[in-house]
């Protein structure tokens, strides 16, 4: 009977650590589902990103060094979106704003190998450019083609420097039923969320 008592002890404190004034505790707390939710397609991001407008953006950005040559970069990339008069959304790594991401409407490619490789190209001819422009060090990591059950997608990576500082940033063009989207994504840590675009679904 000892035993018995004993046990159920143990299992009501355990339970307990469950429960805060009622409520049932999540068992992972710690854990945030991070996603972009864009013209019916959902693409997870790690924890800490979070939807900005423009306005919010340049604001953050101009916490850096008035030195740093990706705080003009960022500017720029965001005045390029713009230009485009498409629908798109922003998202920024709540800890640095010199990481982020932005999704926009693009044209439909009806995409095959050729095609594919074509589009890079362009995409990195027109990114050596920029980068002459910008003053930077340009050098293309790797482009690429690749498909999901529901889309067909290209990729072009690539990294800029200037001086101590450096940039890793990728480019995706996804094609899909639904249409054509594209993604920048630029941060220090050489995260492109491949992983996530891999697994875009539709909903």
């Amino acid at each position: 009977m000892k035993k018995i008592l004993l046990l159920l002890t143990v299992i009501l404190l355990t339970g307990c650590q469950y429960f805060t004034d009622g409520k049932q505790k999540p068992k992972f707390a710690s854990f945030k589902k991070n996603t972009i939710e864009f013209r019916k397609n959902t693409i997870m991001l790690t924890a800490g990103y979070e939807k900005t407008s423009p306005e919010q953006f340049k604001v953050r950005l101009d916490s850096l060094s008035e030195k740093s040559k990706f705080k003009d970069i960022a500017l720029e990339e965001l005045k390029k979106i713009e230009n485009k008069k498409v629908d798109f959304q922003l998202f920024v790594d709540e800890k640095n704003v010199e990481n982020y991401v932005f999704i926009y409407a693009c044209d439909y490619y009806q995409l095959d190998e050729h095609r594919a490789a074509t589009v890079v190209e362009a995409l990195s001819r027109e990114l050596k450019d920029e980068a002459n422009v910008q003053e930077v060090r340009y050098k293309r990591i790797h482009g690429r083609f690749f498909f999901t059950p529901t889309s067909k997608i290209v990729k072009l990576k690539y990294l800029k420097g200037y001086k101590m500082e450096k940039k890793y940033q990728a480019e995706y063009i996804v094609a899909s039923k639904l249409g054509g989207i594209g993604l920048l994504i630029s941060n220090l840590e050489n995260v492109d969320f491949e992983s996530s675009i891999k697994r875009l679904a539709l909903k």
